[in-house]
């Protein structure tokens, strides 16, 4: 199964290291810089009814769409249209709220600090082959 990881994040020097990251880790992984949520929403668009296993990886704090938005936007899509689909918070938001706010989220799995460790993105790598 291919893997494909969507880092949403107005950031692009986070994007940048984190898709090296991912790279360092496993090379056949395809990656998707997404700006914004609107982006994000619009590539994750593209990808439905693939077969590879989606990984999204969401900031919070972004202008055009923020990542709240682009969570209560999921719903526009069908996520059963994916064979494998998981998401995750990547923050700098310092703000307990945010974390509890997220665990309204079904969809997201986990939630994570800026910065991403190696030990991290293994993990969320490793979990498209468990789960």
């Amino acid at each position: 199964m291919n893997k494909t990881v969507l880092i949403v994040d107005d950031d692009p020097i986070v994007r940048f290291i984190l898709q090296k990251m991912i790279h360092n880790f496993d090379s056949s992984v395809n990656c998707y810089q997404c700006d914004n949520g609107e982006v994000g929403l619009s590539q994750l668009e593209t990808l439905r009814n693939t077969t590879d296993a989606i990984v999204v990886l969401l900031d919070i704090n972004m202008p055009v769409l923020n990542g709240w938005e682009f969570l209560d936007s999921l719903p526009k899509i069908n996520l059963n249209s994916f064979s494998k689909f998981q998401l995750y918070i990547l923050t700098s938001s310092t703000d307990e709220t945010d974390k509890l706010k997220a665990q309204s989220y079904p969809v997201i799995k986990k939630f994570y600090h800026k910065p991403l460790s190696k030990q991290h993105i293994e993990e969320i790598l490793d979990s498209l082959e468990i789960a």
